[in-house]
């Protein structure tokens, strides 16, 4: 499907049937579930398997599109968000960002 979300416009699509639940979710329902996609992540990446690694990488890209649904967007205005951080934050930075987050967080 095309759409404002591109690739991931069959990602929202997917979870409309739920939407009000999504809602309905406290905000540490979100973190918590990214959390575990990297923990599945870190167990396929042990097992030397690179797809399933991808689709988890996959499905922290669903959350991060329900948790935007949660605060009350729509996928014009996440488009417009995710184009906008990239120019304003992203964009002749990304050094800087790795090294703020080495420097920052040991990471």
């Amino acid at each position: 499907m095309t759409g404002e979300l591109g690739p991931f416009q069959d990602f929202w699509e997917a979870w409309n049937e739920v939407g009000d639940q999504i809602q309905d979710k406290p905000f540490e329902h979100f973190p918590r579930a990214v959390e575990i996609q990297f923990e599945e992540m870190r167990e396929h990446i042990h097992n030397h398997d690179k797809r399933a690694a991808a689709r988890e990488a996959a499905d922290v890209i669903s959350i991060a599109l329900n948790t935007m649904r949660w605060l009350g967007y729509q996928p014009a205005e996440i488009a417009e968000i995710a184009r906008d951080r990239a120019d304003q934050r992203m964009r002749g930075r990304t050094s800087e960002i790795l090294t703020k987050y080495q420097q920052k967080y040991g990471i």
